[in-house]
Formats: C-alpha cells, structure tokens, sequence
C-alpha cells in the first residue's frame, strides 16, 4: 500500500512538474520576444508579449513581475507622450491579466485600486474629450462602478476547481494502477467538474 502511495505521489509531482515546466516556458519566450520588440521600438507587440508572459502565471514568478514592471513603465512613457490610448492598453493588459489568472484570490490584488483608477480617469479623460460625458467626474464615476461590477473570484468554485483537478490527477493515477472501470466514470466526473469550477470561478 505505501508503495502505492509512493509511487502515485511520484506520478502527480511528475504531472505538476509538466505543467509548471511548460508554464516556465510560456513565460520565457513571451518575455524574450516582449524585451526584442521593445528594444526594436515595436510597443505594440511587447505589450501583447508582456501579456503572455503574464497570462502563464506561476505564483512568484520574477518574470511574471518584470513583465508587469515593463508594462508600468510603458503606461507611464505614454501617459507622459500624452497618448492616453496606449497607456489604457498597457493598464487594462495588467489588470485584465491579473483576473484572468485568479483562483482562490486574484494574483497581485494589491495592485487593483491602483489600476482602476488609472484606467477609469484615462477614460473619463477620453469621454470627455469625445463629448460623450458632461464632465470629468461624471466619467471616471460611471468608469468604476463599470469595474467595480467586475465579478470577484468565486471562492467555492475556486476550491471546486482545485479539488477537481487534484482529483482527476489522482484518479487517472489509480485506473493507471488499478485498471477498475469506476475510476474511469470517476475522472470523467472530477474533469467535468474541473472545467465547470473553470468557468464559473
């Protein structure tokens, strides 16, 4: 029996070494071709490479915090250019990044606030411009109470997630094992519930 429990600690350790190995790789490239694009004044382009980067997210990533740096960096070029369209660009990739990999909390949370009022005064800035709001604080209230709607994390769907994924890890290493049909009826389940705790979380 230990050496079961051995042996399939061993395979899911192998599995979560894949995943964050080829998550690594992710990040590398995305923050290779990002710096080569910047260096080459092509800002578009390592804007959507500093996003790859950040979107491969790894809790405690260096790159992942050299991405985001860039791309403060970045918003702060172009908002002092006065180009407001593009540091939009490079706030919301930030913050839309940072929702997109949540799952029992939002990575880098603090930073939030920070965002929202970044992007709600450049569109409020925009609005105004555009004739579309009477004034600034007309727009960057209407802004954040369009962010503030933004739905937080699921906190059960997040841990239905995970437990569903651990799960379906764990199973696929007893049918490996075992060869019972149960388990197959089992990791079809616990799959289902990982996409739908992805979905919904």
């Amino acid at each position: 029996m230990l050496q079961h429990i051995r042996r399939a600690a061993t395979i899911l350790l192998c599995m979560l070494a894949v995943i964050i190995f080829r998550l690594s790789l992710d990040q590398w490239q995305g923050y290779q071709d990002a710096m080569k694009s910047l260096h080459e004044g092509d800002y578009k382009n390592a804007v959507t490479y500093f996003d790859h980067t950040l979107n491969a997210h790894i809790p405690f990533s260096p790159l992942e915090k050299k991405a985001k740096e860039q791309l403060l960096a970045l918003a702060s070029k172009y908002d002092n250019e006065g180009e407001p369209e593009m540091a939009l660009l490079c706030y919301e990739t930030i913050r839309t990044s940072r929702y997109l990999t949540r799952h029992l909390f939002v990575p880098d949370s603090k930073d939030i606030p920070f965002l929202d009022n970044k992007i709600a005064s450049i569109k409020a800035g925009l609005l105004v411009k555009d004739g579309i709001v009477r004034n600034f604080s007309e727009g960057y209230y209407q802004q954040m109470g369009i962010m503030n709607k933004d739905h937080s994390p699921s906190v059960l769907w997040s841990v239905i997630f995970v437990a569903s994924f651990l799960a379906y890890l764990g199973f696929i290493v007893l049918w490996i094992f075992k060869r019972k049909p149960v388990y197959i009826y089992i990791l079809c389940l616990a799959f289902i519930g990982w996409l739908t705790g992805l979905y919904l979380a």
